[in-house]
């Protein structure tokens, strides 16, 4: 009994295999672009086009050494019966490869690359070595990449890519709805780093947050702009106000009359009335100028 059920897994088990594709892929693999085709470079039998598509879809979101193994298994869970070879497969991305090998301004990213006369990926021989270097660079778009494969055996190739580099700045996001005309406080906030478009007026700093309320309601999840802030008014005309006055060698600290309403950096007129004399300063905090000498 025990015989026979033991065949019958057998024949089970060899009719999966036969029903699987079977893919041979490259050792080590760099990937220059976004637009990859890989049907020059993959040996595959019995392979369907959708197969195939979810192979390249998966050999372009992966990074690092990865088991073959552990390749079909993603390819399992998208539903995909698939052989892997070799044992072991080395992926590598050319964006990571900027980053280690290239000096960038802080912030900065690059968001998409294409190359140029020639495939969007680079197939490796053991001992094989990629440099990568921008000359002149800018960290626009449409910058040139030089991408120099040092060969194992002394050979050299060189090809030339462009890329679109992005700038990448601290912004903060709000959780929970709030109310127009509240105050919105650091702990309602939840920091990350977005895309800097020009003119988007994110707000990248919140030491002063606490010298704003909100001018309109603000949802969930949204980002939070200077424009959705207005400021308070931290002097008021008539009330007493310090006077901060001085420079790198003296400060000196008085008080008086603000002479005029003033919101976080705006000038401000204070009087000191026993000695009539008249301080303008620029407001820094609730009921305090600063005088620069």
């Amino acid at each position: 009994m025990i015989t026979k059920f033991l065949i019958v897994l057998f024949f089970i088990m060899c009719s999966a295999f036969a029903d699987a594709c079977e893919v041979y892929l490259p050792g080590h693999i760099v990937l220059l672009g976004q637009t990859l085709s890989f049907k020059q470079s993959i040996k595959q039998t019995e392979c369907s086009a959708e197969a195939m598509q979810e192979i390249s879809n998966t050999l372009n979101s992966v990074e690092g050494k990865i088991t073959s193994f552990q390749f079909s298994e993603i390819l399992k869970s998208k539903n995909h019966q698939v052989l892997v070879q070799p044992a072991l497969i080395q992926v590598q991305h050319l964006n990571h490869l900027v980053r280690e090998q290239i000096l960038m301004p802080a912030g900065i990213q690059m968001r998409s690359s294409e190359a140029i006369n020639a495939q969007n990926y680079l197939v490796l021989s053991p001992g094989d070595r990629v440099q990568v270097k921008c000359l002149g660079c800018l960290f626009g778009t449409q910058q040139t990449l030089n991408v120099k494969v040092e060969g194992f055996d002394g050979t050299d190739k060189t090809l030339t890519v462009k890329a679109d580099f992005k700038k990448m700045v601290k912004a903060f996001r709000v959780i929970g709805f709030h109310p127009a005309f509240s105050s919105i406080t650091t702990t309602s906030l939840k920091e990350e780093f977005v895309e800097s478009i020009p003119h988007t007026d994110l707000l990248t700093n919140l030491d002063t947050l606490r010298f704003y309320k909100l001018n309109k309601p603000i949802r969930s999840g949204e980002l939070l702009r200077q424009s959705d802030l207005n400021a308070l008014n931290l002097v008021r005309a008539g009330t007493k106000t310090e006077v901060i006055i001085e420079n790198e060698h003296v400060r000196l600290q008085t008080v008086g009359i603000s002479r005029s309403n003033g919101i976080l950096g705006e000038l401000v007129e204070v009087f000191h009335p026993q000695k009539n004399k008249k301080y303008l300063g620029k407001v820094v905090d609730l009921n305090k100028v600063s005088v620069e000498l």
